[in-house]
């Protein structure tokens, strides 16, 4: 009988032994990365116009048609038809007006083509920088107008991620690779150093200048 309980009592201890390398020896199970936090879409504060900076406020969404581009809210979203009487709101990317930390293929610039008198319905464009020898930070219409007219031919080697506006076109415009630029193409098979896209919409904003007292006060700098 004390054998039979030996025996138990050292299979016990093997079965304990057993089970105790078996805990060591099982890999850790690696911890599920965090979910990349959502932020609340932000809203603009300023634009550019004529090479200055401007307040620029976009009105409240009441229906929930807002534009929002990447995490920024650019004001309600209308669908008219394009009409030379309203100003122009271009986002230009990349560019050093606006950015927000996690999201820098959607750092850009906000350029207007007027200041109108009150609210305002602006339409959209999208302003891509596509030549990387590029390297002026847009602040006017006429800087944008001018760029768009001159082109450049990638050479051979040339990747699609060398395109300074790579991450806007990729998330934004479905644009993942360089035959998705045929359509920025000219005749002659260049490509434009920086392509502008009606965006097809028009946002509701106020645009003002800044107080002379203001500017003066910001120019002369603390005392």
């Amino acid at each position: 009988m004390a054998s039979v309980n030996k025996t138990r009592k050292i299979a016990g201890v093997a079965l304990c032994l057993a089970i105790a390398v078996g805990a060591q020896a099982a890999p850790k199970k690696k911890a599920k990365p965090a979910p990349k936090p959502v932020p609340k879409h932000l809203h603009l504060d300023s634009a550019y116009f004529a090479g200055r900076v401007v307040k620029f406020t976009s009105e409240k969404t009441k229906d929930g048609r807002a534009l929002v581009v990447g995490p920024w809210n650019l004001g309600p979203r209308i669908s008219p038809g394009p009409s030379d009487k309203r100003p122009n709101l271009y986002f230009v990317s990349p560019g050093t007006l606006h950015s927000a930390p996690g999201y820098p293929g959607f750092d850009h610039n906000e350029v207007l083509s007027a200041l109108p008198d009150g609210p305002s319905s602006f339409d959209v464009f999208w302003v891509l920088v596509l030549d990387p020898s590029v390297k002026e930070d847009f602040t006017s219409e006429q800087q944008i107008i001018v760029a768009t007219q001159q082109t450049f031919s990638p050479g051979e080697g040339f990747q699609f991620d060398q395109i300074p506006s790579a991450g806007f076109l990729r998330a934004f415009l479905k644009v993942h690779d360089l035959e998705g630029l045929e359509r920025f193409k000219r005749p002659d098979g260049a490509l434009p150093k920086v392509a502008i896209v009606r965006a097809g919409f028009t946002v509701q904003a106020t645009a003002e200048d800044e107080p002379e007292e203001t500017k003066s006060a910001a120019a002369d700098g603390p005392q």
